[in-house]
């Protein structure tokens, strides 16, 4: 298995659990797969399950063992808490400022590693995650790279799920630089005085495409130096300059540069 393949693998199976909802007292169907009490030495089953969902990728695609090496985790000693994660990866000269498709996106809240991912993929300056336990489901989301609560990326040792070193291994990585194409989510309409991840992302490729965000940058909020630089936009490729950020707006920002 080569390592793009053992990418696939991972995010084929990632994109097949979107949408599935948590039950009561946060039981989730990822929790009852026993080998993870093996990885972890005891059952999180009813535990906040973002870090726990992650792993479960990885053993259902490659096995525990593998899952283990992939991730840097002693099994019998893992860990379910997200802070604890990222320092495996730490640890190992695995961890990174610069995202690619596969790897675990750790967040902070309220000021610690308190929350992951896994990079689906990464375009244009923004980057496309599915999370567990994100608002209580399986959900992709969508950053722009280089936001504050980003923390870094775990990167996995594809090397022990693959037999062949991929090509862009040893290639230079411009954090900003668009890669691996984009892929098909559901993108809302954006309007002044809207906010989240999505504005965010918007805005995060507007400053990749070197349009100005005045003082507020990439904040999540389209006020607006947002609502002006959409509308330079439109006007600069052939839109209507409504400052609506609807189909034609997103589908022209998101094509490959």
């Amino acid at each position: 298995m080569t390592k793009q393949e053992a990418i696939e693998k991972l995010l084929s199976w990632v994109r097949e659990q979107v949408g599935y909802q948590e039950g009561a007292n946060n039981y989730n169907k990822y929790a009852e797969d026993k080998r993870l009490v093996q990885l972890y030495g005891w059952d999180a089953q009813n535990q906040p399950w973002c870090d726990l969902w992650t792993d479960a990728a990885f053993i259902h695609c490659f096995g525990l063992e593998t899952a283990a090496a992939m991730t840097y985790q002693p099994i019998g000693d893992g860990s379910a808490a997200c802070w604890r994660s990222a320092q495996f990866f730490k640890e190992h000269g695995a961890f990174s400022q610069y995202p690619e498709a596969g790897d675990v996106i750790f967040f902070f809240v309220n000021g610690a590693i308190n929350h992951q991912g896994i990079v689906e993929s990464v375009s244009g300056g923004v980057v496309y995650t599915i999370e567990g336990n994100s608002s209580d489901s399986v959900a992709k989301r969508a950053y722009s790279i280089g936001a504050p609560n980003i923390a870094g990326y775990g990167r996995p040792d594809w090397e022990a799920a693959s037999t062949e070193k991929s090509e862009e291994a040893d290639e230079p990585k411009d954090p900003d630089a668009p890669r691996l194409g984009t892929v098909t989510v559901e993108l809302p309409v954006l309007t002044n005085g809207m906010g989240g991840n999505a504005v965010a992302a918007l805005q995060g490729i507007l400053r990749y495409q070197k349009y100005s965000l005045g003082s507020c940058g990439v904040d999540g909020e389209f006020g607006v130096a947002t609502l002006a630089a959409v509308r330079n936009y439109q006007v600069r490729n052939d839109l209507e300059r409504d400052g609506i950020v609807g189909e034609a707006t997103w589908r022209k920002l998101l094509e490959r540069r």
